[in-house]
This record gives C-alpha cells, sequence and structure tokens, in this order.
C-alpha cells in the first residue's frame, strides 16, 4: 500500500456529498510576477507600486522607509507598495532574491508581519518557486508564491516595522491613485487635514524621504511606466503628466532620469528584444 493510499483511507466521510471545501470568494492570486537575484547595495532609494519580497542568503540591512531592517539568511522582508527602500553598503555582498508581484492588499495569503522566519517548508516552497520561474511555468510559480507567503505568515519574526500614521497613509493613498497626475503639497495638506509644514514634516519623518522627492520620484515612475508600456506619444504623455509642453517635460525626464523620454523608450524596447532573443536561443 502506498504511503497516500495509508493517508487517503483516514479521510473521513463527507457529511454532505454536495457541498465541498472551497477559498474565499473574489480570491485573486497574484499579478505580473518577477524575480531577480542581486548580489550589489543599492545606497539609491527605491519605491516601487509593487510588494517586494526579500529572502537574503548573506546578512545584510535594508533600510525601508527610513528604519533599518536587519536581515540574516532563514529570514524574509515582505516590502509594501510605495514605501521606499534602499540597501546601504556595509557589507562586501548583498546577496538575495528578490520576488516582485502585484496583489491586492485585502488577499490572507499576505503575510501581516514584514519579517519572517523561513521555514523548512517555505524554503522548499522557494526552491519550487525558482523552478516554476525558470520553466516559464507562470501559473506554477503564482499558486507557489501563494503558498510561500501563506507559510510565511505562520512563523513572524517577531519585529514590527514603525506604523504608518493616518494622515501619511490617506496622502500616500492619494498620490498613488494617479502618481503621475500633479498635486501640490497644500492640496495634499488640506486633504490630510494638516498644515503644509505640519504635513512635510510627519511625511519625512515616517518616509525617511521629503514629501516633495516622493511626488517626483512617483510622477518619473508612472512617466517610465506610460514610456515603457504604451505607445502613446510622448507629448500625449507628457499631457498625461500635466506638463503643458513636451519641452517642460523633457527637462523634467533628462533631469531625473538622466536621457529624453524617447531615449529612455528606445533604450527599453532594445533591453526587451535582447531578453526575448536571449530567451529564445536558451530554448533551442
Amino acid at each position: 500500500m502506498t504511503d497516500w493510499e495509508n493517508r487517503a483511507r483516514t479521510i473521513p466521510n463527507p457529511e454532505n456529498y454536495f457541498r465541498g471545501r472551497s477559498i474565499a470568494a473574489g480570491f485573486r492570486l497574484p499579478g505580473s510576477i518577477l524575480l531577480y537575484f542581486h548580489d550589489y547595495p543599492h545606497e539609491k532609494t527605491i519605491i516601487s507600486t509593487r510588494y517586494m519580497l526579500i529572502i537574503p542568503t548573506v546578512p545584510l540591512e535594508y533600510q525601508v522607509a527610513g528604519s533599518p531592517v536587519p536581515l540574516t539568511p532563514g529570514e524574509a522582508l515582505l516590502v509594501h507598495p510605495f514605501l521606499q527602500r534602499s540597501v546601504p553598503e556595509r557589507s562586501c555582498r548583498c546577496d538575495r532574491l528578490i520576488v516582485s508581484f502585484e496583489a491586492e492588499g485585502d488577499e490572507d495569503y499576505l503575510p501581516p508581519d514584514p519579517v519572517m522566519q523561513l521555514t523548512e517548508t517555505a524554503s522548499l516552497h522557494v526552491g519550487r518557486l525558482v523552478d516554476r520561474y525558470l520553466a516559464e511555468d507562470t501559473l506554477g510559480a503564482l499558486f507557489e508564491l501563494v503558498l510561500l507567503l501563506r507559510e510565511l505568515g505562520r512563523s513572524p519574526a517577531g519585529r514590527k516595522l514603525p506604523s504608518l500614521s493616518p494622515p501619511v497613509s490617506r496622502v500616500l493613498h492619494r498620490i498613488n491613485q494617479e502618481p503621475v497626475q500633479p498635486v501640490s503639497i497644500k492640496e495634499l495638506a488640506d486633504f490630510s487635514g494638516l498644515s503644509a509644514s505640519h504635513l512635510r514634516w510627519l511625511f519625512r519623518q515616517e518616509m525617511g524621504i521629503s514629501l516633495g522627492e516622493y511626488l517626483t520620484k512617483q510622477r518619473l515612475t508612472g512617466a517610465r511606466r506610460l514610456l515603457e508600456e504604451s505607445s502613446l506619444p510622448v507629448g500625449e504623455i507628457a499631457r498625461r503628466c500635466g506638463y503643458g509642453s513636451i519641452y517642460a517635460f523633457s527637462r523634467f525626464f533628462r533631469r531625473e532620469a538622466g536621457m529624453s523620454p524617447r531615449a529612455y523608450r528606445l533604450s527599453e524596447r532594445r533591453s526587451r528584444r535582447s531578453a526575448s532573443g536571449s530567451d529564445a536561443s536558451r530554448l533551442q
């Protein structure tokens, strides 16, 4: 008798043969999964619209919203969208697997704690996730990610990040509803119920970045996504980003990104063609 048959024989008879188990209504798998492995620090502040699951293989320290988060192998860190993060250069290597994905914030598979223990079962899911991703099995990778996140949520490391105050949370939600649209600090202050000076101070205290710098970074991120993911003319993207002329938008983009919008779009398209060619060669 096989192991699974022995276990199957212990399953109790159902009380109702017409009603089975089901997941919660409205359940949604994570979307747009992306895996990569970095072995270098990243001093520059990064703000992402996605969840970022960090799994280190060496001791390292992250900065999340201005707070240091030391990590060791056997732990994992989940950074929520719109929080700034960086990896200060304090050691020779900063080896880590990064799992980037999109998800609705109310999904119950998302761990409630930011730092978690990487249990033996979680490590098995990490291995399967990497295998599925390398095999280009996106659906299998998404299911493995859900199982990994659920397992991580069962083993919190007992460390908390400072929580955001209601005014800052409201302001972040307001900014990131339409990140490319210009909004003044006075408008945000009125929206939060604070004075402009108090909001600036509180935002820097909790986010580790000035409100003005955050607005600029999010606007640049939104502009980059439009250049990467749409075929809209640069003039239309400038309009959607709130600029009255393509010249003003180009000055802003060149100052922040180091190249013109058109050069950035061409560079991204070349990178994608190169990556597609590499994938095709690997599969042949």
